[in-house]
């Protein structure tokens, strides 16, 4: 029997999730996906121009009462990545320009500041991350609220009196925010639309939701919710005061490493996993890289990813100077001084981030060089003087910024900031560098597997990243993060890292229960922080407890950890069963073995068992997800529709856990 016909719809197949998460071309820049950098996100936004420079070097207070009668808008937001939150700052903008409103922006990962009895009108941005589920941060208030996403939508139960008391007065409405590649398309900010619902709260437009950065229709919603908020005024009761704002100077206070700190760690070991043999494409450079936790005080759960925030390489940001040059009204464009942009972390020996920060520092730490956004062609098509860029603008623009506007899609996919600054160079000259800069998308940390244990090694923090490198318009470009570490950073180098959590990627609470991890590449990251951990834990008694598929091209160039994994294997620690894809003439894949294995998968699935899935989504996790639900049909006795319910069982109960990539 065929495997095909068990292929999965899109909404069936879990297929993200959260560590390496979601290498799209942004983070690599590259024309090609690669799991290295880390994954596909959705913060490619244009910021506006007024809430894109801190412009003062003592903190801003927020939540300052604008000082008359007004109807407070609480705009909340869930973010993993960022997008929602440079969407609540223009619908907080929006509000704002309607008299006798006062928006007020607050992230999820706030909400314990909140009084939501004392709300009347909320607007809700959240997107969904990974497996379908809220942001990390986001997640906390989903569970206080009851807002489960695996939950039946039909399903009301699980209603909290107390909480229904305290929303049933609230008037709101979701912007959702996804991206249309991964299953559960934002299954996030449905289940936060039908929750409030469930609350008793009333809505006040229907949900909208938006695949990945579409600001047509973002900035629709936004328009039109301004105009349904503005119709609520004359119900709602103004006020002379806020509570938030003593609130958020208490919470301002805290100091601890995260996002905006990041800890600045001591690189310890650097060592190269694969043997690069100078062949071209069959070279792959994956590195081992050892941090060091000193006294940061950072902890972290085996299955939750380090956060890197990287530099952009010298060279790129030399070529973008050199560009920028005539937009600088006198000095070197390099050491010009802007406005420190607003997202900018804290670096090691500042207090709070500096007024002002060079130009060259802020291409260098601020902002995404390899992502080219819609509206800064926008810009040039509005500003040239050169009829044939114009024409070629206009062109390319003809049907919007949207992501059906395919030519557009291909241009931006194959050109990097630098590649438009040099087809336009004469109109580039002629630009305001504020308006440049507010057009491009702010440089994020890079996320990654980490593959260690705190349980064995306690004072270090493991990541496995492969390199990425490739050509564009007969020019050498580079993976951001993975070549600053690769070229640029040595042993005793410090790098600032935090972590991020990942509750959606864990070991049973039980070592004794049996797992089978399914990591080919650098899927293997969060599997040697399993085996690790179990290790510790002297849980490795039994190898058919602790199963590992692992795959690669050859096994002699890039089997990863091969010494540690095969002493484990010989050991009796631990099954491994490998695929090297290239070593004969038929390819072989980890999605083959788990077929010839089919008898001992159902066998451990039956039992109670765990089974776990990291590395590309676009082909192996659908093909391991097609094998599994044939193997549940075969040797499980069930039909194709009971097989396909057995796996989604297993998902909702934590027993299938994937965290793959495009």
């Amino acid at each position: 029997m065929s495997l095909s016909k068990f292929m999965p719809s899109p909404f069936k197949l879990a297929l993200a999730g959260g560590a390496a998460f979601l290498a799209y071309r942004y983070f690599a820049g590259a024309p090609q996906y690669d799991p290295a950098l880390g994954g596909r996100f959705e913060d490619l936004v244009e910021a506006p121009p007024e809430a894109l420079f801190t412009n003062t070097k003592k903190k801003v207070e927020r939540f300052v009462f604008p000082g008359s009668s007004v109807v407070p808008v609480l705009i909340f937001y869930g973010t993993e990545y960022g997008l929602s939150r440079e969407v609540a700052v223009k619908i907080e903008e929006k509000v704002n320009s309607i008299d006798g409103l006062w928006g007020r922006v607050v992230d999820m990962e706030e909400h314990d500041m909140l009084e939501m009895d004392r709300e009347q009108i909320v607007l809700i941005v959240t997107s969904t991350y990974g497996d379908g589920v809220p942001p990390t941060t986001a997640r906390p208030y989903y569970d206080l609220i009851g807002a489960d996403v695996m939950a039946d939508p039909s399903d009301g139960a699980g209603i909290m009196d107390d909480a229904a008391k305290i929303y049933s007065h609230l008037k709101y409405s979701v912007l959702a925010l996804g991206d249309s590649a991964y299953p559960y398309f934002c299954r996030a900010g449905r289940t936060m639309d039908r929750r409030f619902e469930q609350l008793g709260a009333q809505r006040i437009m229907p949900i909208v939701e938006v695949d990945q950065e579409d600001w047509a229709v973002m900035d629709a919603w936004i328009e039109k919710v301004g105009s349904h908020v503005a119709g609520l005024k004359a119900s709602s009761v103004p006020r002379d005061n806020d509570y938030l704002h003593e609130k958020a100077l208490v919470a301002s206070a805290s100091n601890g490493f995260g996002r905006k700190r990041p800890y600045y760690a001591r690189l310890g070991v650097k060592s190269l996993l694969t043997k690069i043999n100078g062949t071209g494409s069959e070279d792959k450079e994956t590195i081992h890289f050892e941090f060091e936790l000193g006294d940061s005080g950072l902890t972290f759960t085996v299955g939750d990813a380090l956060a890197l925030q990287p530099t952009n390489c010298p060279d790129e940001v030399r070529a973008l100077l050199k560009l920028m040059a005539p937009l600088v009204s006198s000095g070197s464009a390099d050491q010009h001084k802007i406005g420190t942009p607003s997202w900018h972390y804290i670096e090691d020996g500042q207090e709070d981030r500096p007024a002002k920060m060079a130009l060259g520092d802020a291409l260098s730490k601020c902002y995404d060089i390899h992502n080219l956004k819609p509206e800064l062609l926008q810009l040039i098509k509005d500003k040239t003087k050169d009829s044939k860029h114009r024409q070629f603008l206009e062109s390319l623009l003809a049907a919007g910024t949207g992501k059906t506007n395919q030519p557009l899609q291909d241009y931006l996919y194959n050109h990097h900031l630098v590649d438009a600054l040099q087809q336009f160079k004469n109109t580039i000259s002629h630009l305001r560098l504020d308006d440049v800069l507010s057009r491009v998308s702010r440089l994020l940390p890079r996320y990654y597997s980490i593959s260690s244990s705190l349980k064995h090694s306690p004072t270090t923090v493991s990541v496995t990243i492969a390199v990425v490198r490739y050509t564009l318009h007969s020019t050498v470009r580079k993976g951001v993060t993975s070549t600053m570490l690769a070229d640029r950073i040595k042993e005793g180098d410090r790098v600032p890292i935090f972590v991020n959590p990942n509750p959606d990627f864990r070991l049973p609470a039980s070592a004794d229960t049996p797992i089978i991890m399914v990591g080919p590449g650098t899927g293997l990251a969060p599997f040697r922080a399993f085996i690790q951990e179990r290790e510790a834990l002297g849980a490795l008694t039994d190898p058919a407890l602790n199963v590992l598929y692992f795959g690669c091209r050859h096994k002699e160039k890039d089997f990863l950890y091969k010494e540690a994994l095969e002493r484990l294997h010989e050991e009796r620690k631990i099954e491994l069963i490998t695929a090297f894809s290239r070593d004969q003439q038929k390819k072989v894949y980890v999605q083959n073995r788990i077929a010839e294995n089919a008898e001992a998968v159902w066998r451990t699935l039956s039992a109670g068992g765990h089974i776990y899935i990291c590395g590309d989504a676009a082909h192996m996790a659908g093909d391991v997800h097609q094998a599994l639900v044939y193997i549940a049909h075969t040797h499980g006795s069930m039909s194709e529709h009971d097989a396909a319910h057995f796996l989604e069982k297993m998902e909702k109960d934590k027993r299938y856990q994937k965290d793959v990539w495009f």
